[in-house]
């Protein structure tokens, strides 16, 4: 659920929302092929590879939590009105973060370009690049993982654990009533990491841990009534993965096609459901924005509870000069119903500093 493009609509297309009908949409019966499915698909609309991760350093005694999502937006060559020198029907977008939780502090940059030789992704496989910040699949599996953040490097080698997971039915991920409201969505659950972090003024740190990476690709994700939505991919300590998103409607009501996925240890799909809760255990309001999210959030399904809970309250990315999306992205620990930590969990929420209705 990493559709994070809505301000890159209006850079594309003058008009608003392209014609999703310009696009191919998901449909039941997708082959996915690997390495291909890995690579970029633009007769999509909207696609985006998604990297996030904890990570320590081998005394455990610092923790980090990281996000580096690539985009590509496409738009019907028709609509261009720009000078045609420039004219480009795909756009890139980046976004990347950085938690340091014990020095109490997120950093954050964002980028945008046109397809060229600044921002690009492979057809054929996964290699996808904005300027220096890179992510390539090598032909053993590993991938190499490249991203700057005002002044912090971060390098990292990630493993994949299992196979790709591919969620819904039929090869297909359900968003709305609407048929066309679906994606392609993909998935390594768990990719263990090992690289070296410099943060500003230090000398670089040797880090492990282990990693989440989404790749799904559309051409239309909300339906009229839908206005965000609360994600969570989740890493537990007996080897299990779940990844929940609740799909708010505009009534504060729980879309029915929200979905929680059991992933085994293997990566297989064990159970799914779309009867579960999902609901806030506080608030916190962002300072910067003066949206209220919530946090910690509890997850009850399959007779479990599990509480989310940031490793710092303030995660929210503002990002005005790229998607022009205002939204809460971070790290956080996982409590059981005893308040032991039992796992580890990426957490997104959108759509409380603004709608989104409209924008996709």
């Amino acid at each position: 659920m990493k559709a994070i493009l809505a301000g890159v609509l209006a850079l594309a297309c003058s008009a608003g929302v392209p014609d999703s009908g310009a696009f191919a949409v998901a449909r039941p019966g997708y082959r996915f092929a690997f390495p291909r499915d890995h690579g970029s698909h633009p007769a999509f609309r909207s696609e985006w590879w998604y990297f996030t991760g904890h990570l320590w350093t081998p005394d455990g005694a610092r923790r980090f939590g990281y996000q580096l999502t690539f985009f590509r937006q496409a738009s019907p060559p028709a609509t261009w009105k720009g000078n045609p020198a420039w004219r480009s029907d795909q756009l890139h977008l980046a976004h990347a973060a950085l938690t340091d939780e014990a020095g109490h502090r997120f950093l954050v940059a964002e980028r945008l370009d046109r397809a060229d030789l600044l921002a690009g992704a492979a057809a054929d496989r996964l290699s996808v690049f904005h300027q220096d910040w890179r992510a390539e699949q090598e032909a053993s599996g590993r991938i190499r993982l490249h991203m700057t953040v005002r002044g912090a490097t971060l390098d990292l080698a990630l493993d994949p654990a299992t196979p790709p997971v591919i969620f819904g039915e039929e090869g297909v991920s359900r968003k709305g009533a609407d048929p066309s409201a679906a994606s392609h969505y993909l998935t390594w659950p768990r990719l263990s990491a090992q690289g070296s972090l410099r943060l500003p003024e230090e000398s670089a740190l040797e880090v492990h841990g282990q990693g989440w990476m989404d790749h799904e690709f559309s051409s239309n994700q909300l339906d009229a009534e839908q206005v965000g939505w609360d994600w969570a991919g989740i890493q537990l300590r007996d080897g299990r993965s779940l990844m929940a998103y609740r799909l708010r409607r505009r009534d504060g009501s729980q879309d029915p096609y929200s979905t929680v996925s059991e992933v085994d240890a293997r990566g297989r799909i064990r159970r799914r459901t779309r009867t579960f809760t999902l609901g806030a255990a506080g608030t916190w309001r962002s300072p910067a924005s003066g949206a209220t999210y919530p946090m910690p959030l509890v997850l009850e399904a399959w007779g479990e509870r599990h509480t989310l809970v940031p490793v710092l309250p303030d995660q929210e990315l503002r990002t005005g000069r790229s998607s022009g999306i205002t939204y809460w992205e971070g790290a956080c620990r996982v409590l059981d119903a005893a308040g032991r930590e039992v796992g580890k969990a990426y957490v997104e929420l959108t759509g409380y500093a603004h709608s989104l209705k409209g924008r996709f």
